[in-house]
């Protein structure tokens, strides 16, 4: 298949009346349900992971790995990203907020301006025009990481306002106890957002650091700063009980999640928010299950956000196998399930990385068979209580574009054919809704040619489902949203039938047509 030329479009206008095909209605066709799951993969840039791959690239290196890595992923069938844009207070985007990022030019705030290029803008063009969802990785949090190399630009936040940046175990992090540090979060959140034609935003588990032993958090002024602004609100004679301090950061985290949903949704309601939490809430849940306390060591209660219904979807991190006593990939996707009283999505990251890691521990040397084995969990899992829709985010691109362990060649077996997200039904893209559309269609004795105007922002669809039907068999395709037009091979086919896919996973109206079985090859 592909792309309707100008040619094309001549062959529409001149052959119409002579083809054969009616306008049909569809529910009397029974298109079958298209295929469902969330395909995912984490691109990091911190460190330069995963992308770009070095600091010293040029802008047009960047832009050819780009290219690469997503004809890559759609050819292994994958159907979105999780494109880290934000690793320490920084951008890999034009940004008035935050200085451009180390790992794109060598040096935090130096633009990649040998051409000037917007990398975010790339990323979602790209993967827009192979189908592919775009959601941004941001860490709310940290402010530099322990490995950067280049001192922090004029603008970085630890510079324009050190008094809410701290140190802690040779990383800087951002005081979630300082209401500005929040707010400075939240506006480069929000500036994303309307900015960008992005299909969601993540989190992961890096909320308050991963204490190191002997070593606590320096936030005392933030915590003497909020007693004080309780005592000073207290009426007279009233008794003023401030919350322990592990209680109040874990407050801290809660209302900072609860408005990171909230604030996004309300501005673009089809952008799905998704966290990935350490995978074990509190060691016990399920019982024998071994492991740190999230709750206690991170303030990061990620059960208490999946019952309130404070994300679009939870990836817990299960980086642990389904031969794992201590920590049961499993039994811990299964606890997941029946925390999640919403039905919100549950979609778990693999440790994929974990391929071929030459640990001389033998348990972190996976082979591909690991993650096939747990991406078969999850499709087991799919239609139980909580786990409403099925897939899987992988941690992270560097396995397969090393190809480790022949992890492709797994991945590609697993994934054979595309796969539509999943419908996220409690949200919508009330612009899509409003759209009505039209298509023209015609054929000779072999090809068919299908013409409609493309979709303008914000009505663009995610993508378009195509089926065609051969003695009473049905095929479907996935294409792009960004297609304005289709070729296909239609020997022996009777019917057709086309619609749109909302950002949010809801197919849309759809337009059929059939041919006299006269006039089908048999």
């Amino acid at each position: 298949m592909r792309f309707l030329s100008a040619s094309l479009l001549s062959f529409v206008a001149t052959t119409a009346a002579a083809a054969g095909w009616s306008p049909a209605d569809p529910a009397t066709l029974h298109p079958p349900e298209p295929a469902r799951e969330f395909r995912a993969v984490w691109v990091a840039s911190v460190q330069n992971i995963d992308w770009p791959s070095a600091k010293d690239l040029s802008i047009e290196q960047q832009k050819a790995e780009i290219v690469r890595n997503v004809d890559g992923l759609a050819k292994m069938n994958f159907n979105a990203v999780l494109l880290q844009v934000r690793p320490s207070c920084d951008a890999l985007y034009p940004s008035t907020l935050e200085p451009w990022s180390e790992y794109l030019m060598g040096a935090s705030g130096k633009a990649p301006d040998d051409p000037a290029y917007d990398p975010l803008a790339i990323w979602i063009d790209e993967c827009h025009a192979r189908g592919i969802d775009v959601h941004v990785w941001i860490n709310p949090y940290r402010a530099r990481h322990f490995k950067a190399t280049s001192p922090n630009a004029s603008n970085h936040i630890s510079n324009t306002n050190p008094s809410i940046v701290k140190s802690y175990d040779f990383y800087e992090w951002l005081d979630p106890g300082a209401p500005e540090a929040v707010e400075h979060t939240m506006r480069v959140v929000m500036d994303i957002v309307t900015r960008y034609n992005i299909d969601g935003v993540a989190i992961d588990d890096y909320f308050y650091p991963y204490p190191k032993e002997g070593q606590a958090f320096p936030d005392d002024d933030s915590y003497q700063k909020y007693v004080a602004q309780l005592t000073a609100n207290a009426g007279p004679g009233e008794a003023v009980r401030p919350p322990p301090k592990d209680q109040w950061r874990q407050g801290n985290i809660n209302r900072f999640v609860e408005r990171f949903y909230n604030d996004i949704k309300k501005a673009k309601p089809h952008v799905l928010v998704g966290i990935a939490p350490f995978g074990i809430w509190r060691p016990g849940f399920p019982e024998g299950i071994k492991g740190m306390d999230a709750v206690a060591r991170l303030h990061a209660d990620a059960k208490l956000w999946l019952h309130n219904g404070w994300l679009d979807y939870i990836s817990p991190q299960l980086y642990w196998s389904v031969d794992s006593k201590d920590q049961n990939f499993g039994r811990l996707l299964v606890w997941w399930a029946s925390e999640n009283t919403k039905e919100r999505h549950l979609w778990p990251s693999l440790y994929t990385s974990r391929i071929n890691q030459q640990s001389a521990d033998p348990t972190k040397n996976w082979i591909p068979d690991e993650i096939v084995k747990q991406i078969t969990v999850t499709r087991e899992r799919a239609h139980n209580p909580g786990i409403a829709t099925p897939g899987q985010i992988h941690f992270s691109l560097k396995v397969m574009l090393e190809n480790r362990g022949g992890i492709n060649k797994a991945l590609m077996a697993s994934y054979d054919k595309p796969a539509l997200i999943p419908e996220t039904t409690w949200s919508s893209d009330p612009a899509f809704a409003k759209t009505s559309w039209n298509a023209t269609v015609a054929s000779d004795a072999q090809k068919t040619a299908l013409a409609w105007q493309p979709w303008e922002l914000p009505q663009m669809p995610s993508r378009w489902v195509l089926w065609v039907r051969r003695n009473n068999e049905w095929t479907t395709t996935i294409l792009p949203g960004t297609r304005g037009g289709e070729t296909i091979d239609t020997t022996g086919a009777d019917a057709i039938a086309l619609a749109p896919v909302s950002r949010t996973g809801t197919i849309g109206v759809t337009k059929a047509w059939t041919l006299p079985a006269i006039n089908a090859t048999p």
